[in-house]
C-alpha cells in the first residue's frame, strides 16, 4: 500500500480556502474538528487511504498537501461518514445541518445543502475570463450545454483546454436569477493523466471514487510520455523533412506535373496527395522550395510515409535532383528533451544555433499549415474520435472545439513570446469551420 509520511497523512481539514463561498465549507469543519476531532481525523484518514494507489511511497509537498486537504475536506462533507461509539455510523453533513451543528446562515446552510446532490464530475475549460470566470463543458456527456461559471481565482491561473474535476454549485443573485460558482476543491489533470482519467470515471460504478483515485495518482505514478499518432494511419507521429539539391528545375516540374496525384507548382509548392476510405482527402508527401534557391524539402508526417515517399520521388524525379539529408523530429521525443533541459539534464542533441526571429516564425508557419491542412476534417481524440466539423453540430461540441483552438492559440502566445517571434495565427481554421469566437 502507498503511504505518506505523518505529517503529510494528518493534514489540516479544516484549512480550506479563506475566500470560499461564504465560508460554508470552513465553518462546517472547523465545528466538526473543535466537537469530532478524532472521529474527524479517523474520517479523513479512511477518504485518502481509499484516494492512494496500491504501492509506493510519496511525501507530497506543502502545495500538494493543501490541494489534498481542500479535496479531502470537500469530500467529507458530500459524502463523508463519521464513526462513533455512541452514535454509530452518521453522515458528517447530518450532523453539521442537525440541532447541534454550528450556527450557519442561510446562504450557508443552502450550499451546504446542494452538497448532497451536486456531482463531481470532469469538465473541460473552453474559455477563461482572468479574474472573472470560465466556461466549462461536460467531458463526458455531449449532451449537456456549456456552463458558464464565476471563479475568480481560479480563473486567473486556468487555461483554455485544462481538464478538471469540480463540483458546480448554484447561487442565487440579490436581483434575482441565480449564477455558477465552483465549490471550492478543483482536481486538476495534467495532460498526461487525461486519458486514463476517463476511461477510469467512464468505467467506474462510483465514477467520483474513480476521479478522485485518477487525480491522485498524478503525484504517486510518474506520467507516461504520451505516443503522439497521426489521425489518418494511427502510426507514431514524426515529422520527416528529406532535403534535396535541385539540379534540373524544369525536368523536376515536368515530372511532378506528369503524376496524377501531385497537385501545385514550383512557386506555390506540391502535395502529393491520396482520398481515404472515409472520403477525406489527406496529404501522403509536401513539396516546397528549401532555404536556397536550388533546395526542396519534402515533408511527411510517419516514419512509413516517408520511407515510401523517398523511394516513390526519387523514382520519379530521377537525375533532376540530388538527395542530400534527412531530418527527424519526434514531437514526444522533443517533449522529453525539452522537460530534460528544464530540470538541467545534460543532453546528447547538439545544439543548433537559433534562427532569426522572422525566418523563424517563417518555418513555423510552414509546418503548422501542414500539420492541420485537413484539421477541420480529421477525428480528434479529444473530442472523442469526431472531426471538428462533425463535432460543432451540437451546442457543447462547438464550445469543446472553440476551447480547443483558443487552447492552441493559448499554447502558440506563450512558445512565440518565448522564442522572440511573432505568433502564428490559427484563424484560417476558424474560417474553415465558419465559427466565430
Amino acid at each position: 500500500m502507498r503511504s505518506m509520511s505523518t505529517s503529510a497523512r494528518t493534514g489540516n481539514v479544516a484549512a480550506l480556502r479563506p475566500d470560499d463561498h461564504r465560508d460554508a465549507a470552513g465553518a462546517a469543519l472547523r465545528w466538526a474538528a473543535d466537537r469530532h476531532r478524532k472521529a474527524l481525523g479517523e474520517a479523513y484518514d479512511r477518504i485518502l487511504e481509499s484516494w492512494l494507489p496500491e504501492e509506493g511511497e510519496s511525501d507530497p509537498d506543502e502545495l500538494e498537501m493543501q490541494m489534498i486537504s481542500v479535496c479531502v475536506g470537500e469530500w467529507l462533507l458530500a459524502r463523508g461518514e463519521m464513526h462513533s461509539a455512541k452514535r454509530g455510523r452518521r453522515r458528517l453533513l447530518d450532523l453539521v445541518l442537525g440541532p447541534d451543528g454550528p450556527y450557519l446562515t442561510p446562504g450557508q446552510r443552502s450550499w451546504l445543502e446542494q452538497m448532497r446532490t451536486r456531482p463531481l464530475r470532469l469538465y473541460r475549460v473552453t474559455d477563461v475570463r482572468p479574474g472573472e470566470g470560465m466556461t466549462l463543458v461536460d467531458e463526458l456527456d455531449d449532451t449537456l450545454p456549456p456552463r458558464q461559471v464565476q471563479e475568480r481565482l481560479g480563473s486567473t491561473e486556468a487555461k483554455p483546454g485544462l481538464l478538471i474535476g469540480a463540483r458546480l454549485m448554484e447561487v442565487p443573485e440579490p436581483a434575482g436569477g441565480s449564477r455558477l460558482e465552483l465549490s471550492g476543491a478543483i482536481y486538476t489533470f495534467h495532460l498526461a493523466a487525461e486519458a486514463s482519467a476517463k476511461e477510469a470515471v467512464r468505467a467506474a460504478a462510483d465514477s467520483e471514487l474513480a476521479l478522485a483515485r485518477a487525480w491522485m495518482a498524478q503525484w504517486f505514478e510518474p506520467p507516461a510520455l504520451p505516443q503522439i499518432r497521426d489521425a489518418s494511419t494511427g502510426e507514431p507521429m514524426l515529422l520527416v523533412a528529406d532535403h534535396y539539391r535541385v539540379l534540373d528545375a524544369g525536368a523536376l516540374a515536368s515530372a511532378l506535373a506528369a503524376q496524377a496525384d501531385v497537385q501545385g507548382s514550383a512557386a506555390a509548392g506540391w502535395q502529393r496527395q491520396v482520398t481515404g476510405d472515409d472520403g477525406l482527402v489527406r496529404s501522403l508527401a509536401a513539396i516546397n522550395a528549401g532555404r536556397q534557391a536550388d533546395r526542396i524539402e519534402i515533408f511527411y508526417r510517419t516514419q512509413r510515409l516517408a520511407d515510401d515517399g523517398r523511394r516513390w520521388f526519387d523514382e520519379v524525379a530521377g537525375d533532376a535532383v540530388a538527395f542530400l539529408t534527412r531530418e527527424i523530429t519526434d514531437p514526444a521525443g522533443a517533449m522529453l528533451h525539452r522537460d530534460a533541459d528544464d530540470r538541467g539534464a545534460a543532453t546528447t542533441e547538439p545544439v543548433r544555433p537559433p534562427l532569426p526571429p522572422e525566418e523563424l516564425a517563417q518555418v513555423i508557419e510552414q509546418v503548422l499549415r501542414r500539420q492541420y491542412a485537413h484539421w477541420c476534417d480529421e477525428p480528434i481524440p479529444v473530442l472523442d474520435g469526431k472531426t471538428p466539423r462533425q463535432a460543432i453540430a451540437t451546442p457543447a461540441g462547438l464550445e469543446r472545439v472553440k476551447g480547443l483552438l483558443r487552447s492552441y492559440e493559448a499554447g502558440e502566445r506563450e512558445q512565440s513570446a518565448e522564442q522572440g517571434r511573432p505568433p502564428f495565427s490559427f484563424q484560417f481554421l476558424w474560417d474553415g469551420l465558419g465559427i466565430t469566437r
